[in-house]
């Protein structure tokens, strides 16, 4: 069992066991067997999370207590990573009763059906939708049961996206055409659809269609209905057929809501009459898809972006729609669209895209937002937000232009579709991060990034092995690491993370240090940071951060120019930094009066030095004179001696 210390259990309860795997736990997210201290003779499942996938906080805050047939969460928080690699991030849930429907798939009777998959699904589904949430992750190998005769148990959907693994098969084609990371929370309809599908897969024993590939399937059920397509060589019972007919309806507000599924007779007596897809005769060809009505149009517009564009302002889709379908009424909307194009010429390079969003949105209002040949929904856009960082490739331009230029809303306003995205999360930090990087800020797609996804770790160097999601967590890893850091240690990964996780005031301090470009002003702002962020968020001794700020702070000791009072500054600070304080680092140094004496000083000392400097001049300029005088009178005397030995060698001669 891995180390079960306070320290290494999660919510102070639970001990996971990363080195025990659990493969048919998770419904195909890893899971690994936990320890519940509190309860030691039960057995709890903890799924790991990926490090670029979200998991789902809202349920994490919801789901607070079990709830039967549903693998509930309990905790979740930070743990070793298997291997004892790192640290890994789990969600502590309860465990299946047995194993999944996936590893023995048989043909069920009605009776067992709807005793034992439908009605406690149901049960789970409308307590679910009270607390304003969705499953999004019924499917096979996610469904368990203790033994036949017993109800079924919903797995976990909470360490990861909604519906991010969910097969084709079990998602509704306006969800399964998107990105996996794009399909979003969703209503509790998408879960009623998945129900259907699992009745109806298990009905027939076998899984429909499975020699079809993604894109083909999705084309079937748009072309013929879901359940025309999944049912037509599944054999059910006539009771069976009709509530699975209205489970798979295309309109999710036409299929029966879970509190109407608790009562099976009532919800296959609900019937919702439909209209009719209108149909063409004559196809139109879209690439490589025959188009034959507006639900599988708008489908293939999605998929060549490029071809159809060409198509719509060639007028090739509304001469069909008119001429081929004979809807003159929505060729004329399409029309209107394609006239109304985008001419603001900041929006150039994207009329076009705005243009094929607008019309797919006109020819079918059911389909997802579609941009640039992406489909997502928009309350998925923090998980798309999260692919995109992960990938660092063009789906992080396109993320980046949904969050900058108001396509979200455009496409909320063009379409009606103004309740898949009030659960987008736009509070005042998501605002502030999105107003960031509209500005250009560094790091303002990393910030939204984090802002959005706050479970997620800060992915700052040398951080892969751990999972940093808190101010504490940041802190304490910066004292193990800190000391082998030489220079700046506030990069714009790690500003862009304290930016979105710690509080307004904080990211004040962020965007003034992102300003800044002389190297001391920076260093000042960083260690200011720092120290704000010691004080607030973990005051505790950080000795090893304190000695690397002292490194930091030699050059300001170095601009001191009294010799003995910087090297008493220095031990100073190399005494303080054994406290582990920052802010008794900075607040020696933050001394104006020291400061101002010591200026003071050397301005004294360099005054005097200069009257010393002029009196050695003086004496060098009086020196060259004496020295000079010193050479005439010398020159004056040598003369007068050569002059008296010539009088005196003539006198010798005159007077031999």
């Amino acid at each position: 069992m891995a180390d079960d210390s306070e320290s290494a259990l999660i919510a102070g309860r639970f001990a996971v066991d990363a080195a025990h795997p659990l493969p048919d736990a998770g419904g195909g997210v890893p899971a690994f067997l936990a320890a519940d201290r509190q309860a030691v003779a039960l057995r709890r499942v903890a799924l790991a999370v990926s490090r670029d996938a979200p998991p789902r906080v809202k349920p994490l805050l919801a789901l607070d207590e079990p709830i039967d047939n549903l693998m509930t969460p309990l905790a979740h928080g930070v743990a070793s990573a298997p291997g004892g690699k790192g640290e890994g991030y789990y969600i502590i849930c309860t465990p299946p009763p047995g194993p999944p429907l996936s590893a023995a798939l048989t043909a069920w009777p009605e009776a067992a059906l709807l005793d034992l998959v439908l009605r406690p699904v149901a049960r789970v589904l409308d307590t679910l939708q009270g607390r304003g949430l969705t499953h999004r992750a019924i499917r096979l190998n996610n469904v368990f049961q203790a033994a036949p005769g017993q109800p079924v148990t919903l797995g976990a959907a909470w360490a990861a996206p909604p519906a991010l693994h969910q097969p084709v098969l079990f998602e509704s084609p306006y969800q399964a055409m998107c990105q996996p990371a794009g399909r979003g929370d969703g209503s509790i309809a998408e879960d009623v659809y998945s129900l259907g599908v699992l009745l109806l897969v298990l009905a027939g024993g076998r899984i429909p269609l499975a020699n079809l590939d993604d894109a083909a399937l999705i084309r079937w059920k748009l072309d013929l209905g879901s359940f025309t397509a999944l049912a037509r060589d599944t054999a059910m019972s006539g009771f069976i057929t009709d509530l699975v007919r209205g489970m798979l309806a295309e309109d999710p507000d036409h299929r029966p809501p879970p509190s109407l599924l608790l009562d099976p007779a009532n919800a296959r007596a609900r019937r919702v009459a439909a209209r009719p897809a209108r149909r063409s005769q004559r196809p139109l060809m879209l690439g490589d898809i025959a188009v034959y009505d507006a639900r599988t149009l708008g489908y293939a517009l999605l998929r060549d972006d490029k071809k159809a564009i060409q198509a719509l302002r060639a007028g090739t889709v509304t001469h069909w729609l008119r001429r081929g379908m004979g809807d003159a009424t929505l060729a004329a909307d399409v029309e209107e669209v394609v006239r109304n194009r985008v001419t603001d010429p900041a929006l150039a390079l994207q009329a076009d895209a705005i243009m094929l969003m607008r019309a797919i949105g006109t020819i079918n209002p059911r389909m997802p937002l579609c941009w640039r040949g992406i489909a997502l929904w928009p309350d998925a856009l923090a998980t798309l937000v999260a692919e995109a960082v992960a990938t660092r490739g063009a789906l992080m331009a396109l993320a980046e232009e949904l969050l900058v230029d108001a396509i979200i809303h455009d496409w909320t306003l063009a379409t009606h579709r103004a309740s898949r995205v009030e659960t987008v999360a736009m509070s005042f930090e998501v605002a502030a991060a999105q107003q960031y990087l509209q500005s250009d800020g560094a790091g303002g797609f990393l910030r939204v990034f984090y802002t959005l996804n706050p479970l997620l770790p800060c992915r700052g160097a040398g951080m892969a092995a751990a999972w940093i999601v808190t101010m504490a967590d940041l802190i304490r890893f910066l004292e193990r690491t800190a000391e082998s850091t030489r220079g700046r240690l506030v990069d714009v990964e790690l500003a862009s993370f304290i930016a979105a996780r710690a509080d307004r005031r904080t990211e004040v301090e962020v965007n003034a240090l992102l300003a800044k470009v002389d190297d001391a002003a920076i260093r000042d702002r960083e260690l200011a940071l720092l120290r704000d962020l010691q004080s607030r968020y973990y005051p505790q001794p950080m000795p090893g951060l304190a000695k690397w700020a002292v490194e930091r702070l030699r050059p300001a000791v170095e601009q001191w120019r009294n010799r003995p009072q910087r090297a008493a500054l220095m031990t100073r600070l190399e005494a303080l930094a054994e406290d582990g304080y920052l802010g008794r680092l900075l607040a020696l140094l933050d001394d104006p009066a020291g400061r101002a004496a010591d200026r003071l000083g050397a301005e004294q000392a360099a005054t005097e030095r200069a009257v010393i400097d002029a009196e050695l001049a003086a004496i060098v300029v009086s020196d060259g004179m004496r020295l000079a005088e010193a050479g005439h009178l010398g020159q004056a005397v040598t003369a007068a001696i050569g002059l008296v030995a010539l009088v005196m060698a003539a006198l010798g001669v005159l007077f031999p």
